[in-house]
Order: structure tokens, then C-alpha cells, then sequence
């Protein structure tokens, strides 16, 4: 699929029929998503342009990540998307800026790219060349990275109420603590590389304004604080956990202890029983008629005083 924005002086008009397409002097932004091969083939031709590959876009190498020649520049990156599980992942995102034109290239519906469109749409006189276009996916996906950042921290607090001495310790808290811990690391994983990309955009020779250097700057500080943001979320998750495995192994001490107790109570009158259950011709209490309830007897005192003795203790 391809879009093509142009700025003429009545709106921002966008265009799908590539084939039919003519004019390119006037043309903001060519987006193009899921590009087939012809697609990739005709934009080139018609643009004077040459895409990376998929697996160029994807090297993690700082020289692969930013490019900037003479005549364009390629900044490469990685969007969180989220999948039709209901889990995230990272999709990579080409952006080349040649003579004020930006081309980007995605295998994902992106809510930055949309909310940019929005954007022009609505304040056609803000973007006057595809370098205050690229900004704004930037600060579109980075305000979307603070959002679901929010989230995360809202579900972790939910878990850190459940966690106390009466709550139900299950397998699936333990998952959920772990799900969002894996969510974490990819969200620092997809920031950390727009810093990179960013800081060396702010960088770079010429290809930005004095303004648009600001709004870079300011992108490089809510991108620091969305880093000190996830790093404290994982030491919170791995306090969490800890604390979880914690009062696990406190509910299996409680009933290990409650077993030993119950063995050491019932251990004096085993030995008891034991003792008469011994096969000897003269033992005093075989021929008293109330042998048989002295030794139950002695049984219960003997179990009752051990019991006593431990809540003395206070092992119990």
C-alpha cells in the first residue's frame, strides 16, 4: 500500500494511484506500508531513490541504525505493535529524508503514523517538509510509549495489592508478574533505539532546523525519563516476584511446621503405646483391671503437655 501527501495551497491531499502519479515536486511524505515488490520498484523510479532491504533495516550495528550523505539521510528504528494475542512485539521502521521529501517503508498499521496524518490534516500550515513529518511519528510514538508505560505501571500496582499474607498465591500471578516483565524489556528495548536514532539526528549537519534541533532535544528528555520510567517498573516486578517466591516459601514452612508439631504431640503417646505393646509375662499394669485407661490416659497427658510446652514456647 502506498500514500502520497502533497502540499498545495488549499490542503494536504493524499494519493494511492502511484501509477497515475506525476507530479513529485510538491509531494511531502510518500508512506509506504506492506510494499510489494513492484510498488518498491516504482516509487524508486519515479523519486530517483533506492530502499534498504528488510534485512538492512533491521541490523542493530549504529552505523546501520542512522545514515546521513549529502543528498538524503535513513534513520532506522523499531515501533511496538501489538499482535492479535494481546502481546507486543517489535516491527521495524525505515525513514529516508531526501531534499526535504521523507519515505517511509513498515510491515504494520502503526497509531503514530495515523495520528500524524491526523495531525496534517487538521494543521496543514505546521508541515511545510517531511523532516517536521518524521518528528511528529517520533513524538506520536513516543507519547504512545509513555501511555502504555502508565498502563504497565497501573497493573503492577493491582498485583502489588494482591500480594499480602491472606492472598491467594497462585501459578498464574507468578505468569502475569513474568508477562509483564518480558513487556517492560521490550518497551526499554524499542526506546532505547529511538534514543540512538534521535541522538543522532540531533547530531547530524544541516538537515534539521534550529527549531526542529529543540523539538529533537525534547524528544531526547521524555525518552530519558520513559527509561528511568521502565527501569524502575522492572526493579518493582522483580521485588514483586521476590516477594511472591517469599511468602510462598513462608506458606510451605507453615504447614511443614504444622506436620512436625502434630509428629512431636503424637510421639510421646506412640512411645507409650509402644512400651505396652510389648509381649513381656510381667508388666504391672496387664493384670489392673483399669490398665487399659491408665494407658490412654497417660497418652492424652503426655500429648496435652508437649502441646502446652511448644505454645509456651511459642513454636506454635
Amino acid at each position: 500500500m502506498i500514500r502520497i501527501f502533497q502540499q498545495d495551497e488549499a490542503a494536504v491531499r493524499k494519493i494511492r494511484d502511484i501509477d497515475s502519479f506525476r507530479d513529485t515536486e510538491r509531494t511531502l511524505w510518500v508512506d509506504l506500508q506492506n510494499p510489494s515488490p513492484d510498488e518498491l520498484t516504482s516509487v524508486e523510479e519515479k523519486f530517483d531513490v533506492s530502499f534498504q532491504s528488510q534485512q538492512e533495516q533491521a541490523e542493530i550495528e549504529s552505523s546501520s541504525r542512522y545514515i546521513e550523505e549529502d543528498d538524503y539521510l535513513i534513520a532506522n528504528t523499531n515501533f511496538l505493535v501489538q499482535d492479535r494475542k494481546g502481546g507486543y512485539s517489535n516491527v521495524p521502521v525505515s525513514f529516508m529524508l531526501k531534499d526535504e521529501l521523507l519515505f517511509t517503508t513498515r510491515n504494520a498499521d502503526l497509531k503514530a503514523f495515523a495520528d500524524t496524518v491526523k495531525r496534517i490534516k487538521s494543521r496543514r500550515a505546521r508541515f511545510r517538509d517531511g523532516g517536521q513529518i518524521m518528528l511528529s511519528i517520533f513524538e506520536s510514538r513516543i507519547d504512545s510509549d509513555a501511555d502504555l508505560i502508565e498502563s504497565i505501571s497501573q497493573e503492577v500496582k493491582a498485583i502489588n495489592k494482591q500480594l499480602d499474607l491472606d492472598a491467594k498465591l497462585d501459578r498464574e500471578m507468578l505468569l502475569n508478574i513474568n508477562d509483564y516483565q518480558e513487556l517492560t524489556m521490550t518497551l526499554r528495548e524499542s526506546v532505547v533505539d529511538k534514543q540512538r536514532v534521535i541522538s543522532a539526528m540531533i547530531r547530524s549537519n544541516g538537515w534539521f532546523t534550529d527549531e526542529e534541533q529543540q523539538q529533537l532535544r525534547t524528544l531526547i528528555k521524555d525518552i530519558n525519563s520513559l527509561i528511568e520510567h521502565t527501569n524502575f517498573i522492572f526493579e518493582r516486578l522483580e521485588f514483586l516476584q521476590n516477594t511472591f517466591l517469599g511468602l510462598i516459601n513462608l506458606e510451605q514452612n507453615q504447614i511443614i511446621k504444622i506436620f512436625t508439631v502434630l509428629s512431636l504431640v503424637f510421639l510421646p503417646p506412640t512411645l507409650i503405646a509402644s512400651i505396652y505393646g510389648m509381649n513381656f509375662a510381667h508388666m504391672p499394669e496387664l493384670g489392673w483391671d483399669y490398665g487399659y485407661l491408665f494407658a490412654l490416659g497417660l497418652m492424652v497427658l503426655s500429648s496435652v503437655g508437649t502441646y502446652l510446652y511448644f505454645r509456651k514456647r511459642n513454636w506454635v
